[in-house]
Parts: C-alpha cells; structure tokens; sequence
C-alpha cells in the first residue's frame, strides 16, 4: 500500500482538532499500574530479587511527571498471581477514560516456554507470576503436570491482550507506555549481580531445540485471529530491558541497593524531560543510561507512538537519524549504515543530542566526514577529537551528502510534442546536474504536464514520479534522478559468499492456506509467473554454514522498491519483523504463516525481482524502502500507479556511491513475473 503524506498531514490536522477540543472539556488523566515480584517463594525454585526497589523508584518518578499517588496501584509479591493481575487489569479498565494516560510495569524473572505457534525461535516470551515454578522443578516426563506449571506463567500474547483491553477503553487519543524489566530468555548467568531469569526455556520433551536457537521477539501486541476492526485503539509503546537472547541484570540506584537497570534508568529519566521529547527521545535516555550501567544488554523499542510527545502529547515530525555503533577512537567511530543507505565518502554529518527531532537552527555537538563507507556500515572521522565519549551521546544527522550518480540519459517523451523552448529548458536544467545527459536513446522520458510533469522509465513507460512544478527545479529533478539511481544499483548488485547461501521461496496461498503443488502450474520456463490479485507468502532456508541475517528488498519494474523484511510498523493482528528476528541458523528452514504475512500481488505488471540480502551482522534495510508492504486484516496492494501524486511518498535520501564492495555478505535474486488477470 501506498501512503499519501499529504493525507497524513491532513488526517494528523482533522484528529488534533477534535482532540484539543476534548482536552478542554475532560481533561487527561494519568494512571499506572506497577507489577513486581522480589521474594519468590524458596520452593518455586527461583532467586530472591530487589523489584521492590523498582517499584519504589517508578512511583517516585512518576509522580514527578504529574501521576497521582491514588492512580498508581502496586501489585507485588504473592498479589502477582494471573489471576491478580488480570484483576488489576480489570481495576484500572474501570479508573480510565478515553484519553487519559496509562503507565505498565512489570518487574521480576522472565523466561521462555514452548509455543504452538510458527515462530522463528518456537517459544513465547514470559513473566514469571509468583506461584511459577522454575524448569529444574518440574518433571517434563509429566505432561499433564508440565502444562498445569506452564499456564502459571504469563505469556507475552497473553499479555498483550490484556493491554490491548486497555488501548480500546484509552481510545485514538489515549497513550499507553509499558516497561518491561525482566530476561526475555533463558542462558546461564554472568558477572555478580542478580540476573532476572537465566535459567533454560521450559519445553516438551519432543521440543527440537536445533531448530530454535534464538528468540524472535517480545512481540507483546501480536494478536493470532482477530475478527473484529481495530481501528481506534491507542497509540502505545513498548520498551523491554533486554533482546530477546539477552539477561536482565540487576545494577545499584544511587544507595548502592540492587534495581532492575531499565526501571533505574525509566526513574532517572522522568527527574528531567523536556516539554517536547518523544517517545522515541524517551527511549534514547533510557538505552544511554543502561548502556553506562549495564553495557551487555540491548533495550528495545516497539509500538506505534515513537514519535508522540510523551504522555499526551502530539506527534512531532522526526528528521531521519542514525544511531552511532562503536567508538574506535576519539577522534574515529562507526555507524549501522552505509553506501547501501546512501552514506559515500565524503558524506558530512551532524552529532546531536539524543531526543533531537529537528536540526534546523540548532548547533551540533561535532561535525564527522565518513572517510569509508561499506555496505552496512561506515567509519566517520571527527572534527574534534573526544567531542563524543559514549556510542549513546548522540544522534547522527545528514549534513551534506557527497556521492556519484551513475550516467542517467533523459530525453522529452516522444509521445508529446515538444517545442524548442521545452527542449531549452531542459537542457538549462540539468547543466548543473552530475552523470546526466540528454539523449534520444535515454533510460528516462519526461513529460511536461498542465498540473504535474512526470518522469517516464523507458523501458515500460511506467510511471516513475510525478509532482507539480518538476521539471522547473533543479533541485526536485535531481532527487529523482538519485531515486533512479539507487534503483538502477540495487538492480545490478549480486554476489555470492559460499557459507552465506540462503534458499528463499515464495509460497502461493489460496483459501488462506499455503499450496506448494500450485507452484507447479505457475512456473513457466523456470520463472514463477502469478496473476494479479494472488496471494503469497516466503520460506527461508539457510543453505549455509553460518547463522545469518537475511533482509529482502522487492524492486517493482516502475523503479518502486518495497520493504519485505524487516517489517517494524505491521498493522494489529499482523506480527513485526524486526532486524534481530531475522537471524536463520544452518540448516533451519523458516515458513511465513498466512495469518501473519500475506502479500497479494498487483500492477505494475512485468517481472520483479526480490533482492535478498544475506549477513553475519544484524542489518536494517527497511529505511531504503520507497514503499512498504502493508499487511493488515484487509490485504492491500502493493502498489496502485492510477493517483500519480502518491509516487512522491517517502522518497529516500539519496543515491548510493559505487565504491568500496567488501565481501560482507551475499546478495541474491528472486525473480517472478506478474501479468493482468484475464477477463
């Protein structure tokens, strides 16, 4: 699916009115309910921790930000049964109104326990209740036993249901921020301090642990069948203490006693927010405290109100940013993205503090030059050495970007006539312009329109971008020629690492269910050829030696890219793909299920291809993306070419610089054809 910025601003504009309105007449209020457990009982198998403290810090924080001692409930202890907290949950349902604010917090052990669903790793992410008992206490040999001790945990979707509940009373104006401060999976323990789990996921015997070596997410908001519409549900989100592979330990508050790191840094964060930071901001403080307590462990953000001020407020417009990865020197350090993202040498960057949305008018901390750019990372040099001390100081902006444009040959369409001032003016238009001639043998056409020109890929004639006014800014052309130009990157890059090989396959699915003897009857000449309108999801099986990280990108033949994985904003009852989800070990082969990622296929019609990027590091490519695919309840299309003027959405930054090709990786090609339905 295509969005339309244009419309979100409208849409933001209508839903602000309405909103401001009812703030006057019943104004928000703020509630939070905070779960902890410190003193498991000595037989149930599991470490005695110091969630009491959590508690206690939390609620001073929180009363700092304007939340009432009577609207915060403390549930801990032998209270935090599944049936005590679902009773919380239904305490707090009945205190809320539309629109107010809501804080959930739970702090204790976690673990990981056998699921029945198709998820990468097979087990569901857990909080330990109070009466649960630990792996090494029950006999898996007895299976009735084994799953009475199981429904004692809390399970993430059971979780999720729960606040769910409370997003549907909060409504479209409400917030929901919940914390997590517990392992989110199982290993054995490091260093002095309490870790909040560590012991091994609980699983049937029959479990085949070869198969799940690594969690897939919390994913607390993945719903399984959801029947009903879930528009007007709260924006929310979702800040765990860990990676799923990950332990919680516990760090010291500032009396030496022991806390849980996400619940500390959460306190220390609410002493002091400015009247305009973000969720998003939020989250950047936390990860930059954890990081100087607890430097092994890797927070983690999900939910779809990253970008709303912090308990209430409204959406606030961030500017794109990069997170800094590594300090290799004071005066040198590197970043999670690279010449696939449009960083070349030369590239000037901004540092700024974390929680920045906008940069304009604002003096950055340091400026940095990217002096070697790879695929998926870059080394950037500083300009005063020391300036950035911590990887979590700063954000890092695009100042000026500084690449090459391959050779792009534009000519007027020929099927409209062009007068000799047209033809002039164009020519005055790309002088300045790097790589970019005229010719009658070109790759692009382009078309002088009453209300928007356009820009024509030859080849097809399919509509690449449209926009008033194009064709009379250097500016706005040269952006879509970089457009261009990353496609036309993207489409050449292949390369193949022998223990980096994955097998990736779309699945054709009809009446809902995968149907593998359809391919069959698809494949025509040895290329799978589908008709508009049918409906598919993938496998992936790692062919190779090593554990891999596999993103795909979906380049449409009208110059269209489309992020397929990693997905990090899927709609309700859709589950989030996110970067570390992505990661296949040798051997393990991996099923998309209908019911939790389905694409149906449409124009533009021709073959497509689906790019497949396969590492040994953690990637991101998503923010490449023109497009992304929307899976929701109601499937959409991919794309609809008939409104020109959705084709300017989300353009991104700019065109990759050819350059440094260090076999990081395999880059791979799916290719298919899709062709009109019949009549």
């Amino acid at each position: 699916m295509i969005f339309s910025c244009k419309k979100c601003m409208i849409g933001i504009i209508l839903l602000t009115l309405p909103c401001l309105i009812k703030a006057q007449i019943n104004p928000s209020k703020k509630h939070a309910l905070l779960v902890a457990v410190a003193d498991y009982p000595e037989t149930g198998g599991w470490d005695q921790l110091s969630a009491l403290n959590d508690v206690q810090h939390l609620q001073k924080g929180l009363k700092n930000q304007g939340f009432d001692s009577k609207n915060i409930e403390q549930l801990v202890n032998m209270q935090v049964t599944k049936t005590g907290i679902q009773a919380a949950f239904e305490r707090l349902l009945k205190r809320i109104q539309a629109g107010d604010i809501v804080v959930v917090h739970f702090s204790g052990h976690g673990l990981q326990l056998e699921t029945n669903a198709n998820k990468i790793d097979g087990l569901d992410e857990c909080f330990v209740t109070y009466p649960a008992l630990s792996p090494e206490k029950i006999d898996i040999n007895d299976s009735v036993k084994l799953h009475t001790e199981m429904a004692k945990y809390l399970r993430g979707h059971e979780l999720g249901e729960l606040l769910k509940g409370l997003r549907k009373k909060l409504g479209p104006w409400g917030d929901l921020l919940v914390m997590l401060d517990f392992c989110n999976s199982g290993g054995a323990t490091r260093g002095e301090n309490k870790v909040r789990g560590g012991k091994k996921p609980l699983v049937s015997k029959s479990f085949k642990a070869n198969q799940h070596q690594r969690s897939d997410s919390s994913q607390l908001f993945r719903e399984a069948q959801l029947g009903a519409e879930l528009s007007g549900l709260s924006p929310y989100c979702v800040i765990s203490a860990t990676r799923p592979e990950e332990l919680d330990t516990e760090t010291k508050d500032e009396n030496g006693k022991g806390i849980g790191p996400l619940s500390y840094a959460a306190y220390l964060s609410f002493q002091k927010l400015s009247s305009t930071i973000t969720y998003q901001g939020l989250f950047a403080k936390i990860q930059s405290t954890m990081h100087q307590l607890v430097k092994e462990q890797h927070p983690l953000l999900e939910g779809n109100a990253s970008n709303k001020r912090v308990f209430g407020g409204a959406v606030i417009q961030q500017e794109p940013f990069y997170e800094i990865d590594q300090i290799v020197s004071p005066a040198l350090l590197t970043i999670k993205a690279g010449n696939l993202s449009g960083l070349g040498v030369g590239t000037k960057l901004g540092f700024y503090p974390i929680g920045t949305t906008q940069t304009k008018a604002l003096k950055p901390i340091v400026i940095g030059t990217i002096t070697k750019s790879n695929r998926y990372d870059a080394e950037i040099s500083l300009e005063t050495a020391g300036s950035i001390k911590n990887s979590k100081d700063a954000w890092v902006f695009v100042l000026e970007k500084q690449m090459a444009l391959p050779k792009i040959m534009v000519a007027l369409s020929p099927y409209k006539h062009a007068s000799p001032e047209d033809k002039s003016s164009l020519e005055q238009l790309l002088i300045n312009l790097p790589n970019v001639g005229m010719s009658d043998q070109a790759d692009l056409w382009l078309v002088k329109g009453e209300e928007k020109d356009s820009i024509l890929i030859a080849s097809n004639a399919s509509c690449f971008a449209a926009a008033t006014g194009l064709l009379q800014s250097a500016d706005a052309l040269k952006e879509q020629l970089r457009r261009y130009g990353q496609y036309q990157f993207l489409s050449g890059l292949e390369e193949q690492v022998p223990e980096m090989n994955v097998l990736v396959k779309l699945l054709p699915v009809i009446n809902d269910q995968i149907d593998t003897a359809a391919m069959v009857q698809k494949t025509v000449n040895g290329i799978l050829e589908f008709t508009e309108g049918d409906q598919v999801t993938l496998s992936i099986h790692n062919m190779g030696k090593k554990a891999v990280y596999v993103n795909i990108l979906d380049l449409q033949p009208d110059g269209i890219i489309n992020a397929i994985l990693p997905y990090k904003n899927a709609p309700e009852g859709k589950r989030n793909y996110l970067p570390q989800d992505l990661r296949i070990m040798p051997g393990q082969e991996y099923v998309f299920e209908p019911k939790d990622f389905l694409i149906k296929l449409s124009k533009p019609y021709g073959t497509e291809v689906f790019k497949v990027f396969v590492s040994e590091k953690e990637i991101d490519l998503e923010p490449m993306a023109t497009k992304k695919f929307q899976l929701g309840n109601t499937i959409q299309k991919r794309g609809d070419l008939t409104q020109l003027e959705l084709l300017l959405l989300d353009s991104y930054q700019t065109v990759i610089k050819r350059g440094n090709s260090a076999s990081d990786g395999s880059i791979m090609n799916l290719l298919f054809r899709i062709k009109p339905r019949s009549n």
